[in-house]
């Protein structure tokens, strides 16, 4: 066996697809709640899915409250930022 032979993965003739993993995040306790999921995407298909990602991430933000920014906190930073 030549050395070529054991190096000819190191130089691909082409792009090579890209491997996409996730998951939703639960710790190790919450082990059995855990879910994974990966995909192979084409490099020709990339803008096309990370358009696609984007789209369902911003539609994921629709149901986030936004944060509760009470006058006394905006008075303190005030103060604070005046001394």
């Amino acid at each position: 066996m030549g050395n070529d032979d054991a190096l000819s993965d190191q130089h691909p003739k082409g792009p090579m697809p890209v491997l996409i993993r996730a998951s939703n995040g639960k710790s190790k306790r919450n082990r059995s709640d855990k879910i994974k999921m990966s995909t192979i995407v084409e490099p020709q298909d990339l803008d096309s899915f990370y358009t696609r990602f984007a789209d369902i991430c911003k539609s994921g933000m629709v149901a986030l409250k936004p944060r509760d920014r009470s006058k006394k906190k905006a008075k303190a930073k005030k103060k604070k930022a005046a001394s």
